[in-house]
């Protein structure tokens, strides 16, 4: 019976994930996309009151992301083609890649991020406060649980090594 619970969680989870990649993917990014722009933005962008550089290292991107660095090639190439950055050789180093938005990447990425806003509000208008406090505080336990399940995972490797 565990087990099936288990299952039906799984594809719960993987289902949910699916629908919002559909959902966020059904315009002119994919997930991916909308990712990278997202961390190229965020690395322009001047939170913290510290200055900022005005471009990331496409090896940085691939650190972030947690995807490999062909993975990061591939979305880059279909951002720059289309005019959404703009990549260059490091002046300081020639082995990395600076990328930088450029207007139309900032419209794109603005225009996802309103839609991806829309579809938070439709749900917890769906949903409902109650329902959707509930929700988020599942999630979070979720994610809780995945982080310590990878952190024994790596303390297992970290032992293996060891021996």
């Amino acid at each position: 019976m565990k087990q099936q619970k288990g299952s039906r969680l799984l594809y719960s989870c993987l289902n949910m994930r699916r629908q919002l990649n559909k959902l966020i993917s059904n315009g002119n990014l994919s997930q991916g996309e909308y990712f990278v722009l997202r961390n190229i933005w965020f690395s322009n962008t001047d939170l913290s009151g510290c200055d900022k550089q005005d471009y990331i290292r496409a090896a940085d991107l691939s650190d972030i992301l947690e995807l490999s660095r062909p993975s990061i090639t591939r979305i880059l190439n279909s951002l720059e083609s289309r005019g959404f950055i703009v990549r260059s050789i490091d002046k300081k180093d020639r082995r990395s890649i600076n990328i930088e938005l450029t207007e139309a990447g900032i419209e794109a990425l603005e225009n996802a991020n309103r839609k991806v806003l829309s579809i938070a509000e439709r749900l917890v208008e769906v949903l409902g406060d109650s329902d959707t406090d509930k929700l988020i505080e599942l999630i979070d336990k979720l994610a809780d649980i995945y982080k310590k399940m990878l952190d024994e995972k790596e303390d297992g490797n970290d032992e293996k090594k060891q021996e």
